[in-house]
């Protein structure tokens, strides 16, 4: 019983610590911004928090665009980072992103795991 107890505590308590900061799936997408510069960027798909319409001003290149705001590094609970894109890229984002989350519900349905909420 005593070799069930060390082995849990040794190989079970590191694997729970970092249980919640595991994520991998990015999402990739073209920014634009107001004044029609164009990029792209990547984000964690775990992290986006809003996706809303921002007007621009009425002398720059585009008179709307749409903002995908996520959170910036983990931990931080006052800092965001904000990339602009078009309504169809930011449509694309949210249906992958719904497409990922279905897939990893699923996954922790189908599985013997124990999940512990704290």
């Amino acid at each position: 019983m005593g070799k069930i107890i060390i082995f849990l505590t040794v190989f079970l308590a590191p694997s729970l610590c970092f249980a919640g900061s595991i994520s991998t799936y990015k999402v990739s997408f073209k920014t634009l911004a107001c004044d029609g510069t164009q990029g792209l960027a990547s984000i964690d798909a775990d992290r986006l928090m809003k996706i809303e319409t921002v007007k621009c001003d009425p002398n720059d290149a585009l008179k709307e665009v749409w903002q995908v705001l996520v959170t910036g590094e983990p931990g931080s609970k006052l800092t965001y980072r904000v990339f602009s894109t078009t309504k169809e890229e930011a449509e694309k984002v949210q249906k992958e992103i719904d497409n990922y989350q279905g897939v990893k519900k699923k996954s922790l349905e189908k599985s013997d795991r124990l999940i512990i909420n704290k």
